[in-house]
């Protein structure tokens, strides 16, 4: 939502000079309730499995939430409601998309915030009818902005995932048509590469000349190679074959095929006996390229670290590094196809990433950090997406 339409929204439900007027005289009445608003708001939320399935952090995250409640009640209540305004509240919306809030909770809280606030008004004006009609009337105004600026974040992230949707869905059917017609050529010359080898060795020829510059054919052909089969990747619609496997075993596989540098120090945190239910050849995929994306940021010598935890049904694997992070002018576009800032990049390993993940129901985001990048992967249970499985518990 831009501005225009924050002005838009403010005058179709009537929110004026008179509105803001109503709730700042209210705040100090309000004000004295927060504490009963905040605990009621989590007690509820305790009650709700699905809605503390998205809180991780036991009671200390409870916590610092209710506390950001609180500032989230008196910047209500107490404005000014400009761009700034709009700028925070979109800021905590696309939190709630990241962290996969279903939109009915949005309802459900705003209602709940409406009859708490409300209630507290009627009590608080009861010998005032006038001004309580006024702050009852400006209370269901700011609410119902509140949830426009909420509502289009979701909007915003769906237009998003349908444009990034499009525009594989258009390089896929390009790539496949290059991606074959490339790899006839290119197979030709690796076999021609290895009989030419195979030819040199027979006349016992050695000039290490020559064999630097075989050997640098051979090499740029496999990498041509690894262009063509993600290519591919990105045009198949290959469901994946899940199945329960070892989170600990799913990270090593991956290490193994990663090859970091010696340089690279990788940290894993105790995994335990989790597990994760995916294709374990496409997951391992995507950490393998989330690990060589960490080891080049770092110019081949720095910390990696990857964690792994259940959350909302499914399970989480982190993957950080110490390097200089992602600047924010370019957050948005990391995963979009052919985009990349590396000199000799293809912009198709993020992006075909986020493919796996979605084949997977899943999501993959870059988190907020302050010193280097913390990619997050997140599978769900088949069980949650519908599916016939029945995993067995992590």
């Amino acid at each position: 939502m831009d501005a225009a339409q924050f002005a838009l929204a403010k005058a179709y439900i009537d929110f004026d000079a008179t509105s803001e007027a109503a709730l700042r005289a209210f705040h100090p009445v309000a004000a004295a309730h927060f504490t009963a608003i905040v605990d009621d708001f989590y007690g509820r939320v305790e009650e709700v499995p699905a809605a503390r399935a998205l809180i991780t952090g036991g009671k200390e995250q409870i916590a610092r939430l209710k506390l950001t409640l609180r500032e989230w009640l008196d910047r209500l209540l107490q404005g000014p409601y400009d761009e700034d305004y709009l700028e925070a509240r979109s800021r905590i919306g696309r939190v709630h998309v990241r962290i996969g809030m279903s939109q009915e909770f949005m309802f459900t809280a705003m209602n709940r915030m409406r009859v708490r606030l409300q209630d507290v008004a009627l009590d608080g004006y009861a010998d005032d009818p006038q001004t309580c009609r006024a702050v009852v009337r400006a209370v269901g105004q700011v609410l119902d902005l509140e949830l426009a600026i909420m509502l289009d974040t979701y909007r915003e992230s769906l237009l998003e995932d349908m444009r990034a949707t499009e525009r594989l869905a258009t390089i896929g059917q390009l790539a496949a048509s290059i991606g074959h017609e490339l790899r006839n050529p290119l197979g030709t010359i690796d076999s021609s590469l290895f009989l030419v080898r195979q030819r040199l060795n027979r006349l016992g020829l050695e000039d290490p000349q020559l064999t630097k510059h075989h050997d640098r054919i051979g090499t740029q052909v496999e990498h041509c190679g690894k262009i063509i089969n993600n290519l591919l990747d990105l045009a198949r619609e290959r469901p994946p074959r899940r199945k329960r496997t070892s989170v600990a075993e799913l990270i090593q596989l991956a290490l193994e095929r990663a090859a970091l540098p010696e340089g690279i120090a990788v940290e894993v945190e105790e995994l335990g006996a989790h597990t994760i239910d995916a294709d374990a050849d496409d997951i391992s995929h995507v950490l393998v390229n989330l690990l060589g994306n960490a080891a080049q940021a770092q110019g081949g010598s720095g910390r990696v670290r990857i964690t792994a935890y259940r959350f909302k049904g499914g399970t989480t694997l982190t993957v950080t590094d110490a390097g200089p992070g992602v600047p924010p002018e370019i957050r948005h576009r990391i995963f979009d196809a052919l985009f990349t800032t590396k000199a000799r990049g293809t912009g198709l390993g993020l992006a075909l990433c986020r493919r796996i993940l979605h084949a997977h129901g899943g999501e993959i985001d870059l988190e907020p950090s302050e010193v280097g990048a913390t990619f997050r992967v997140w599978v769900p249970d088949s069980e949650l997406l519908g599916g016939d499985e029945a995993p067995s518990a992590s």
